[in-house]
């Protein structure tokens, strides 16, 4: 069975981020990005014919697509519809293939080390960088877009599989190595063209101590809800996919409304919702 080392889990505590090689074989890789460009062509089919969604995001069979600004400005158009998105969400119970993965014995036992041995499954969601026209991902903290507190370490993990190749060049992740420990330094709005981001305090991110993290097909990285990270607009030829899978752990509190709502998993696979 798959599982953190005593020193991969004292490196992401110290970290707040650890990369871990080869999780996924080149089968499953290959596997998720068929499911996602069958998506991709069916949901923004109406590429081809040259109409455009005026609010750049549709849905196809439950599951979400955002295309890329400059495929929404009409600065770029693209023949393949898969090259055009930015962002792909909401698969987890819509595709089995997706709902299986994120069920998988092998990531479980890479995050429950981190945050207890039962956890939420919050959210599913592709980040696709096409060539020449992916936006870049300002530095920024993931938990503070969740509705659970507290903001602080430990209580959030994003497992982030590499689809592709991922290269300096092609916007790999960037990571600021114990910023994790900062607190919440999340303030306000920005914008990536189209796209809104929640901001981060500029004045506390020194960019020379960012650490790159790039990753070959198959591999994985784990970061916390709290570190700050980044990734490059993609100028090269090449596609940066990645799939990620959001876990809560069951100690955060949650602060939407009702009860959380979310299938609660341990280490061997699924319990129950709520």
């Amino acid at each position: 069975m798959m599982s953190l080392s005593s020193e991969q889990k004292a490196q992401y505590e110290r970290d707040g981020f650890l990369a871990v090689r080869g999780v996924l074989t080149q089968e499953e890789v290959d596997s998720i990005k068929r499911t996602l460009a069958e998506y991709l062509h069916a949901g923004l089919a109406m590429l081809r014919s040259g109409h455009v969604p005026e609010d750049g995001t549709v849905s196809h069979n439950g599951v979400f697509i955002q295309l890329e600004p400059a495929v929404l400005s009409g600065k770029v158009q693209v023949e393949d519809p898969a090259m055009a998105a930015r962002k792909v969400w909401n698969l987890f119970g819509n595709d089995a293939l997706i709902t299986r993965i994120a069920q998988d014995e092998r990531i479980l036992s890479l995050i429950t080390p981190i945050l207890g041995d039962e956890v939420w499954f919050f959210a599913d969601k592709s980040l696709l960088k096409p060539p020449y026209i992916g936006v870049e991902k300002p530095w920024h903290q993931d938990i503070p877009y969740f509705p659970f507190e507290p903001k602080e370490p430990y209580l959030h993990v994003a497992v982030w599989m590499a689809l592709d190749d991922a290269t300096a060049e092609n916007g790999c992740m960037q990571y600021i190595p114990g910023s994790h420990r900062w607190g919440n330094l999340t303030t306000a709005t920005t914008w990536t063209e189209s796209v809104a981001h929640l901001a981060v305090d500029e004045s506390r991110i020194d960019p020379s101590r960012a650490v790159m993290v790039e990753a070959k097909a198959g591999d994985v990285v784990l970061h916390d809800g709290m570190v700050l990270h980044y990734s490059a607009p993609n100028r090269s030829p090449h596609p940066r996919w990645a799939f990620v899978l959001d876990f809560i752990s069951t100690r955060a509190r949650y602060t939407g409304e009702g009860e959380p709502n979310y299938p609660r998993l341990s280490r061997t696979g699924r319990l129950q919702t709520g």
